[in-house]
């Protein structure tokens, strides 16, 4: 018997291939559906380099969610695309993980007021790198007591969004403690951000082939400089985090933001 139904959406692509791949091996998940406009008709296992799972993609969400009947939908697709497909996934009292970037304060607020209205949940979070969320949280702690810091976050030159949703949530943190306020949307363009600048944080972004996801946070002190960096070289590095939301995501009602939320890290 399986305890979770989950379907995924942005099938097709790297991170929902790695998805499928991973998340098949484990017995108490059972993937239903595969939502893609690419690859339409394609066995999902087969796509992702497993044994084939009887569950083709398809870019009908709609009649998928109505005859598949998934109680979680896994969205890592892009930001025009989710804000069209979450408010939908929401009001069919599904729960939503969704690793997509590039949100405002309107969107989330949207999702919350959806997900509570439809007795649902929804979890997002910008990495779901265990290491990433610690090299957040060590950042958040080492602006404390430093008064210069600057991020430089290294992804693959696929990467749509520019600065990375790790590099913003990573400066949020930074910047709350470096001018004692939380620091709301900053307009940040993929042009500025080799070099921009959040709240006072600057961010660079570099965009090669063959990188994955990599940040490194650096401080300067008198005479000291302290650099936090982490490493995802696959994407199964962030399978633990996605398989851990997909598992407590039901567990409560509204918007949860971040791996921290459902680490207990405090603690």
């Amino acid at each position: 018997m399986y305890s979770f139904k989950v379907a995924v959406t942005g099938a097709s692509g790297k991170m929902g291939r790695a998805i499928i791949k991973g998340l098949s091996e484990f017995a108490d998940i059972k993937i239903v559906a595969a939502i893609d406009i690419q690859n339409i008709g394609k066995d999902a296992g087969e796509l992702a380099g497993v044994s084939p799972l009887g569950v083709q993609v398809t870019d009908k969400l709609e009649q998928v969610l109505e005859e598949n009947k998934p109680e979680i939908v896994i969205d890592f697709t892009h930001k025009k695309a989710a804000q069209k497909n979450i408010p939908f996934i929401l009001k069919k009292s599904i729960a939503v993980v969704a690793g997509t970037t590039g949100f405002n304060e309107e969107d989330l607020v949207e999702f919350d007021r959806l997900a509570k209205q439809n007795n649902t949940a929804m979890f997002l979070a910008p990495n779901f790198s265990l290491g990433a969320v610690l090299m957040m949280k060590f950042a958040q702690e080492a602006s404390q007591y430093y008064q210069q810091g600057e991020i430089i976050e290294y992804h693959n030159d696929k990467k749509i969004d520019s600065p990375s949703g790790t590099a913003i949530a990573t400066a949020r943190k930074m910047t709350h403690n470096f001018c004692g306020e939380e620091i709301g949307e900053q307009n940040l363009s993929e042009s500025s951000c080799r070099g921009g600048d959040f709240g006072g944080v600057k961010i660079h972004s570099v965009r090669l082939k063959s990188m994955v996801a990599h940040q490194e946070v650096l401080f300067a002190g008198t005479g000291e400089l302290l650099t936090i960096r982490h490493d995802s070289f696959s994407r199964e590095s962030f399978l633990p985090g996605i398989l851990m939301a997909v598992r407590k995501v039901q567990s409560w009602q509204g918007l949860k933001v971040g791996l921290e939320e459902i680490l207990d890290l405090d603690n």
